[in-house]
């Protein structure tokens, strides 16, 4: 069976010179025989050649090679689904029986942890994505994020309920409106970086390049620490600056805090970028 680490990449849409497609597709297989795809907000897939031409928010789904029962699959697809009608009771019910059948399994604890953020119980919240992050110390999903954010508001750094807060400008499709929202958002709270990587995203040249530097001052978490500097790689690399772009790509490659996806997010960008110099 086929496990996966999925996250958010928030593209900048300057990968839209890539000279051949075709070969873009065949570096779907990755290192440690992974794989990489991606998905928009409505969760189809997006291929390689379609998302060197887009622009803004998608999710990545990186596969690795770690049993999970069918048992396990199957609990957690039911807890999914009472999640879905809002059902949580079976839902919590239904992942912590997943959790005992696959319990080195991310999965099920991270979605444990939403569903409790989704009840304002920041407190089993926090708990569930400090297992998530123990489970999975590479990252896994927004995971990184989610407990950074948590760990700040359950210090008073951050308001309580920022995070939950954040996470709905993922539904928000009207560009204008998520443009106002999220600026509204970076105002507030300067020292919250996703929101100045999401922000950038909707910038242009030097303005995006200001706001990812704020982000990068904000003593990010390492998965939004990892996009921002992938974002300014392909912001750089856009403008002309090959050789830095390629340097800070190579710098997330070889942290060692670098998340898994992170890494091989810009292992993909070096090699778009690399092709078409």
């Amino acid at each position: 069976m086929k496990n996966k680490i999925v996250g958010i990449l928030v593209v900048l849409g300057i990968m839209s010179s890539c000279k051949n497609g075709e070969k873009t597709e065949k570096n779907a297989e990755l290192s440690n025989n992974a794989r990489i795809e991606f998905t928009d907000s409505n969760g189809n897939k997006i291929s390689k050649k379609e998302l060197a031409t887009s622009t803004g928010r998608f999710n990545y789904e990186i596969y690795g090679i770690d049993g999970v029962s069918d048992l396990a699959k199957s609990l957690h697809n039911q807890a999914r689904q009472f999640g879905q009608t809002g059902d949580y009771k079976n839902a919590i019910e239904k992942l912590t029986q997943a959790n005992k059948e696959a319990p080195n399994w991310a999965y099920p604890l991270y979605d444990l942890a939403y569903t409790y953020l989704l009840q304002d119980d920041y407190e089993n919240a926090l708990k569930y994505y400090q297992l998530t992050d123990k489970i999975a110390p590479k990252g896994f999903y927004t995971s990184k994020t989610a407990l950074h954010t948590l760990e700040r508001e359950s210090k008073g750094e951050l308001q309580k309920g920022l995070y939950k807060s954040y996470l709905s400008l993922e539904w928000i499709n009207n560009p204008t409106e998520k443009k106002e929202m999220t600026k509204l958002l970076v105002d507030k709270f300067p020292t919250f970086a996703p929101a100045w990587n999401d922000y950038s995203s909707l910038l242009k040249d030097k303005e995006r390049l200001n706001a990812i530097e704020k982000g990068l001052e904000q003593n990010p978490d390492t998965e939004t620490k990892g996009m921002l500097l992938i974002n300014k790689a392909l912001t750089v690399n856009e403008i002309g600056n090959f050789k830095e772009a390629s340097e800070l790509l190579t710098g997330v490659i070889f942290d060692t805090n670098s998340t898994f996806g992170n890494i091989e997010m810009a292992k993909f960008v070096l090699n778009n970028i690399t092709e078409n110099k």
